[in-house]
């Protein structure tokens, strides 16, 4: 098992050699590798198609667990990863196991035959190629970045689009305007298909996309309520927003599904790193109160968190973070910034494109709240008094390495 993980990181690492840049959005390249393949793209089981800035894991993964409990098989695709690979290819309900991980990337590779193509690109064809061989009821599909020209919009049939929360993230690669990233992420809609938009947290970003969808001329779906009395397994009011557009989709494609299944499959939801409580193993570290962590690296992630924090009302926490440095931390901090006693910045470990923790001392001193750097997550820890609640925060890399610290393995969801 180790040896197949070993020669399937090394494969991985492999695929970043074949271009110079981690994100170039363009799908040529990826069109021409997939034609090597014989066009598997074409023959998916019916395709749910999921782009946004926020919400897109969660909405997929409540709408892959209600569909399990209806009794159903279900392709997914995901990133990115918090421990392994495996987590953004699942067949059939189940991760990829790695010895199919490794024969299909292989093969991929192969093909491919060094010509240029970036990461993203590269494992989507593998996901693709995967699902087209091994049936399913359904397919669901998030986007990796944007929309228009994510990797993913080689994908046509279709039998329904998605489109999550709107914000501000990658605006290097998207847009600083509002206006051109709901453009770009309305790239994977057409008229053919049906579409539903979860509700937005301004007027301005939903009349926004009502426009564009408007423009295509597909059909908007209404958003459908949850079932009474309904306990979801993911915290955070903003999941409410998520199952809303879960259960939208899903009374669309299946139209007969009671509310009980729809209800069991809400409550039997895990997605980790999203506002979710940590229980200490191994005399890491012993506390008397809460600890929570949260992937959020942007400013609807920090929005959400404040919001979850402020119905909390435990007062001010001491909150551990870190974050790449293609984001804007400033922004991000001021929003829980009334949260915060104590912060303490780290870097992302294996990260080349993350923070120094004393650049982000650097631009915290000002702040009322203490702000101390420390070298690594387990050091951050150590140096945590155990009668305040903590969080950790800033970059879904870093709830990797704390699943790494408290020696989880893998991931089930």
């Amino acid at each position: 098992m180790n040896k197949h993980k070993n020669n399937i990181d090394t494969l991985l690492f492999s695929i970043t050699k074949l271009y110079p840049k981690y994100i170039d959005l363009n799908l040529l390249r990826l069109k021409n590798l997939l034609h090597k393949l014989n066009n598997p793209q074409n023959k998916l089981p019916p395709v749910i198609h999921i782009a946004g800035t926020n919400g897109k894991g969660s909405t997929l993964i409540f709408i892959k667990n209600i569909m399990e409990e209806y009794g159903l098989k279900v392709h997914c695709y995901t990133s990115p990863h918090l421990i392994r690979f495996n987590e953004r290819i699942i067949i059939s309900n189940k991760q990829i196991k790695n010895d199919l991980l490794f024969e299909t990337l292989n093969e991929v590779i192969k093909i491919n035959n060094n010509e240029q193509i970036t990461f993203f690109e590269l494992t989507t064809a593998v996901a693709l190629l995967l699902f087209s061989k091994k049936k399913a009821d359904f397919c669901l599909i998030e986007t990796g970045l944007g929309g228009r020209l994510d990797a993913t919009n080689v994908i046509k049939k279709k039998i329904l689009n998605i489109i999550t929360s709107i914000g501000l993230d990658h605006e290097e690669f998207l847009s600083p305007y509002l206006k051109n990233i709901v453009t770009e992420k309305c790239g994977i809609l057409n008229k053919k298909i049906p579409v539903v938009i979860s509700k937005q947290n301004t007027k301005y970003k939903t009349n926004l996309l009502r426009k564009r969808i408007k423009n295509i001329n597909c059909e908007l779906l209404k958003l459908r309520p949850i079932p009474k009395n309904s306990c979801l397994g993911l915290d955070g009011e903003h999941q409410n927003i998520n199952a809303k557009t879960a259960i939208t989709a899903i009374k669309y494609v299946l139209k007969d599904i009671s509310d009980d299944v729809v209800k069991r499959g809400l409550k039997k939801t895990i997605w980790p790193g999203r506002i979710q409580r940590l229980i200490p193993k191994n005399n890491l570290i012993v506390r008397a109160n809460k600890i929570l962590i949260d992937g959020a690296h942007n400013v609807e992630g920090a929005k959400i968190i404040n919001s979850h924090l402020k119905k909390l009302n435990l007062g001010k926490w001491i909150f551990v973070f870190g974050m790449l440095n293609n984001k804007n931390p400033t922004q991000f901090i001021e929003i829980i910034e009334e949260h915060i006693e104590k912060i303490i910045f780290i870097p992302i470990t294996n990260q080349i494109n993350s923070y120094r923790s004393e650049d982000l001392k650097i631009m915290f001193k000002e702040k009322k709240f203490d702000a101390i750097a420390k070298d690594n997550l387990k050091s951050a820890l150590n140096s945590i008094p155990t009668n305040k609640p903590l969080f950790i925060t800033g970059s879904l890399y870093l709830m990797g390495e704390i699943f790494k610290l408290f020696s989880v393995k893998k991931l089930d969801f």
